[in-house]
């Protein structure tokens, strides 16, 4: 039985034995990969129209910038508790990979301005637009892979520092693209302006 087999199988033509071949490569291949979802460049709107978390940041610019329906708020108060620190987002419920969103304010001690300079060469660092400036984004690497994205800009007298820190971002999305957006729109809020957030935060003109 065996050599009529044999006998068999050396009739068959060489073509005929690399299509059965190719069929079993293809049966035991692995399925493919899905392809990437689309870019998403959806605008990130007024990141400060209501409704606000940590009363100062859209909720629809958080969703889109961080992938997140639904999430948890973390704010955090200066020590008189008459303004905003920091705005945290993470998942809901809060897990080990710490926030998707960090939006922070320093007006106590910003970085000199040669620290911040090295720090955005050692980070290849991309200048802010000119309306959002100063200031420029990067994104942190470990073993090759992105975990982290941040703007940082300052207020033009040097009184002041804004980050945003976004982490975990859908891979369709430019992290450092919202970045420089929220620190564009909330810039004349926080860091150069005389307006309504300084009057009532209790930091004066």
């Amino acid at each position: 039985m065996s050599e009529t087999s044999f006998s068999m199988r050396s009739l068959l033509p060489p073509t005929a034995l690399l299509l059965a071949a190719g069929l079993l490569t293809a049966c035991s291949a692995s399925p493919s990969s899905p392809p990437p979802p689309a870019p998403d460049t959806r605008p990130l709107g007024d990141v400060t129209t209501a409704p606000k978390e940590c009363d100062l940041i859209s909720r629809q610019s958080i969703e889109r910038a961080t992938g997140l329906s639904d999430f948890t708020v973390q704010k955090y108060m200066s020590d008189d508790g008459k303004h905003l620190d920091s705005c945290y987002i993470y998942t809901k419920p809060r897990n080990k990979s710490g926030y998707r969103l960090r939006i922070e304010i320093d007006n106590t001690s910003p970085l000199p301005l040669s620290d911040i300079e090295r720090i955005k060469a050692s980070s290849d660092g991309v200048d802010l637009p000119a309306e959002a400036g100063p200031g420029f984004t990067f994104t942190l690497m470990e073993s090759g892979v992105k975990y982290e994205s941040a703007g940082w800009a300052w207020a033009r007298d040097g009184s002041s520092m804004l980050t945003v820190t976004l982490a975990e971002t859908p891979s369709n999305r430019d992290p450092q693209k919202d970045a420089a957006e929220f620190i564009r729109q909330l810039r004349p809020i926080l860091l150069d302006a005389d307006g309504a957030w300084k009057q009532t935060s209790g930091r004066g003109k």
